[in-house]
C-alpha cells in the first residue's frame, strides 16, 4: 500500500468491514470494545486522516466553534480565548476566531458568517444588550450561542463576571483611606459589565452619607483611549478627584498616561485601581491595586456550557458566575489634604 490511506485499508487492517470502521469514526456505542480497538489501532498505524468535510456533510456537524470578542490584543481576552481554544481542542473541535471591535454592524454580519459555514456553535460578547436588532438576531439564530459576560437576551446561556462585587470592595477599600471624592470610569451601561461596576459603585458610595454626591461616575467605553481623555478631564479640574477606578480590562494604560501627563504622582496625589488585573497593574511602579478574576475558568467554562447545549438542545438556561477578588498592591493611599 501507498500513498494516502484509505478507510478500506483501515478495515482491511483491523479485518472488519468498512462500515464499521465509519461507526467507530462517528462514534456509535454498538461497536464492541475489541472492536474499537482494532479499528483505532489500524487507524494509528496507517496514519489515517478521516475526511472531514465528508463527515459533516453526513453528519450535518463542523466540529468548528466561532468566538467572537472585540480585540484579541488585550491581555484578558487572550487568557479567555487561549483557555476555550484548550477545551476545544481537547473535545475534537476546532476554534474559529474574530474580532467585532465592539461594532453592531460587525457582529450581525459575523453571525451571518457563521451560520453560512455552518459552525455547530458560538461563544460571543455583544457591544450592546439593549439593542433591539442585534437582540432578535442572536434570538433567531438556529445555532447554539453562548454568551460571554452578557446577560441579555435572557434564553442563551452565559457565563458573567462578579464585577459589582469587584467594584464594591474596591471603593470600600479606598473609602477605608478616607477617600470621599471616587471616581468610577467604565464602558457603555448597555452592557453587563459596565452596569454592574456602576451598581457595586453605587452600592459602596451610599454609605458616604452627605459625601455621596462626591462621587464621579464616566461612562462611553472600555477602552484606553476613553480612560486617558475622562482621567485629563477630571484631574484638570479644580476639585479633583482623590481616587480613580478604571472600569475597564484596557483602561487602566490610559488612566496612567493621564496621571502622568499632568505631573501627578500615584498614590501621593491620587490614588488608582484596575477594573481589571494585568501584567501591566502588577509590574507598574507603584504596583496598581485591581480587581482580578480567572480569564481561564471563564474561558473553560463557556465552552462547558457549549458542550452541555450542544448535547441536550432542549436542556434548561445555563448562568454561571466567576468570582472577583480585589488584590491590594501599592496605588492606594490617604488623599491629600
Amino acid at each position: 500500500m501507498g500513498g494516502i490511506p484509505t478507510i478500506r485499508e483501515v478495515a482491511v487492517a483491523a479485518d472488519v468491514a468498512i462500515g464499521t470502521v465509519s461507526r467507530v469514526l462517528n462514534g456509535h456505542k454498538s461497536v464492541s470494545d475489541d472492536v474499537r480497538r482494532r479499528v483505532l489501532k489500524a487507524i494509528k498505524k496507517l496514519k489515517y486522516e478521516p475526511d472531514r468535510v465528508a463527515q459533516s456533510m453526513r453528519l450535518g456537524v463542523t466540529r468548528t466553534v466561532a468566538f467572537a470578542t472585540r480585540d484579541i490584543s488585550i491581555p484578558g481576552f487572550g487568557a479567555i480565548v487561549n483557555a476555550a481554544e484548550e477545551a476545544l481542542r481537547s473535545n475534537g473541535y476546532t476554534l474559529l476566531l474574530a474580532m467585532t471591535d465592539e461594532r453592531k454592524e460587525r457582529e450581525l454580519n459575523l453571525l451571518r458568517i457563521f451560520q453560512q459555514r455552518r459552525v455547530d456553535a458560538v461563544i460571543m460578547a455583544t457591544s450592546s444588550e439593549d439593542d433591539t436588532e442585534l437582540s432578535k438576531r442572536i434570538r433567531s439564530a438556529d445555532i447554539p450561542i453562548v454568551l460571554l459576560d452578557r446577560e441579555n437576551p435572557l434564553q442563551l446561556d452565559a457565563v458573567t463576571l462578579d464585577h459589582r462585587r469587584g467594584i464594591r470592595a474596591a471603593t470600600e477599600y479606598l473609602r477605608g483611606f478616607g477617600h470621599t471624592r471616587i471616581a468610577l470610569l467604565t464602558g457603555n451601561p448597555s452592557t453587563r459589565p459596565a452596569h454592574e461596576r456602576i451598581a457595586g459603585f453605587k452600592e459602596a458610595s451610599s454609605h458616604l452619607g452627605k459625601h455621596a454626591n462626591h462621587s464621579i461616575i464616566r461612562t462611553g467605553a472600555f477602552s484606553a483611549e476613553f480612560g486617558f481623555r475622562e482621567a485629563s478631564s477630571l484631574l484638570s479640574g479644580a476639585t479633583r478627584p482623590t481616587a480613580i477606578i478604571a472600569g475597564g480590562m484596557a483602561m487602566l494604560a490610559g488612566v496612567l498616561q493621564a496621571v502622568r501627563a499632568r505631573g501627578l504622582k500615584i498614590p501621593d496625589d491620587v490614588s488608582v485601581i484596575a477594573g481589571a488585573d494585568s501584567d501591566l497593574a502588577a509590574l507598574a511602579t507603584p504596583s496598581i491595586t485591581a480587581v482580578r478574576w480567572s480569564g481561564t475558568d471563564e474561558g473553560r467554562m463557556a465552552v462547558q456550557l457549549l458542550l452541555n447545549r450542544l448535547g441536550n438542545r432542549s436542556a434548561p438556561v445555563q448562568r454561571v458566575m466567576i468570582s472577583t477578588e480585589l488584590i491590594p498592591r501599592e496605588s492606594c493611599g490617604p488623599p491629600t489634604r
